[in-house]
């Protein structure tokens, strides 16, 4: 150690001894530490393996089929039938919260299973849309067999309960084009059919008396060939108007519709659109049960053939309309013509007088014979 004085360059040696270190003790500790490498050593670079591209085993790819595309129908979802319903018992499944709350002990008494069903109907024919729409808490689906036909307000067709939609079809095509003056309203909802026509078709007369004739006549012949036949008459003592009752039964393109209508205050008998012999045959029965009483004539230009009855000074007028319907009735028959219903219409003049009127509607089925024969009584002595 060397120290200088202040302000002096003079050198002063040392003359303090201390202990000097002993080379033997520090030569068993080496300079650096064995994992320390010299600096003189360079870093060696990672080793550098060669690269294998990864192989899996290969599996047959398949593409995924795109889900089947739904049409739009309006008909009815068909009713589960039972092989489509899962198994409880094979999938047992926790019940939802809302079920659970609502768990009630079942017993026979209470109610079982129902088994479940399908109601197959003709594949020929479309539904209407009235009953494309799904009723909820159903287990099958309902299609009407009866159809119900009301003419209300002098001017209006009211139908209920139609199942198919070729009968509202072609009830629309043949039926609208008929009245001249045309209609006013005209509506389809659900499985019902309402028009109503300018004018008072069903208290009209003369011609347009005629037509309205025709318009029910066309009604029935659409509803044969849709495989409607005429039941019944419901509805009778009410104030509103009467309801026709139509079946479902077997399909007629072969029919014949015409109607009647008798004036009872001038015995006069109107046949509308009637065959030829049809007419003929019923003037030469009343002929045999009113001698000399009967003048018929043929059909004029509207279609129209009337029967007369001549009155007589003494004698009930009730018991001639009588016999004479009953001619009628037992004629029409003879040749293949039932009575298939009734029409009611208004009154004759616009005043309200005069009687009410009534068209008879015929319909033919099997053309049978026209001789007609009559059984003969028992002789005597015989039973």
């Amino acid at each position: 150690m060397q120290a200088y004085s202040t302000g002096s360059d003079a050198y002063y040696p040392q003359t303090t001894q201390y202990a000097q270190p002993q080379a033997t003790y520090y030569a068993q500790y080496t300079q650096y530490h064995p994992y320390l490498p010299p600096q003189s050593q360079q870093t060696k670079a990672a080793p550098v393996y060669p690269g294998y591209a990864a192989s899996y085993d290969s599996q047959a790819q398949f593409p995924t089929p795109a889900p089947p595309k739904r049409k739009l129908s309006r008909s009815i979802p068909a009713a589960p039938t039972a092989a489509s319903v899962p198994s409880r018992s094979a999938t047992p499944a926790q019940p939802r919260r809302s079920t659970k709350k609502q768990q009630h002990d079942r017993n026979p008494s209470s109610g079982g299973v129902v088994a479940l069903a399908r109601q197959f109907t003709s594949e020929s024919k479309q539904r209407v849309n009235g009953l494309t729409r799904a009723r909820s808490n159903s287990l099958a689906r309902f299609r009407p067999d009866h159809l119900f036909v009301s003419f209300d307000s002098g001017n209006e067709i009211r139908m209920d309960d139609i199942a198919y939609q070729p009968t509202l079809d072609e009830l629309r095509e043949v039926l609208l084009p008929m009245w001249p003056p045309g209609i006013s309203y005209e509506d389809s909802r659900g499985n019902k059919w309402r028009v109503r026509f300018l004018g008072k078709p069903w208290r009209s007369a003369g011609s347009d008396a005629i037509l309205a004739q025709r318009i029910i006549c066309s009604m029935y012949a659409v509803l044969a060939r849709q495989g409607y036949s005429y039941l019944t008459t419901v509805r009778t003592n009410s104030r509103k108007p009467p309801r026709l009752l139509f079946v479902e039964s077997s399909t007629d393109y072969d029919v014949r519709i015409f109607s009647t209508m008798f004036n009872a205050s001038q015995m006069r008998l109107s046949l509308l659109d009637a065959p030829t012999d049809v007419a003929s045959q019923l003037a030469q029965s009343l002929r045999a049960v009113f001698p000399r009483r009967i003048s018929s004539y043929s059909a004029d230009e509207d279609g129209v053939h009337i029967i007369e009855i001549k009155k007589e000074r003494f004698g009930s007028r009730r018991a001639d309309i009588d016999l004479f319907t009953a001619c009628m009735l037992q004629s029409f028959s003879s040749i293949g013509f039932k009575l298939d219903g009734s029409v009611p219409f208004g009154l004759r003049t616009a005043l309200g007088l005069g009687p009410r009127r009534e068209a008879w509607i015929f319909r033919g089925t099997t053309r049978r014979s026209m001789d007609f024969t009559r059984k003969q009584p028992l002789p005597d002595g015989h039973s």
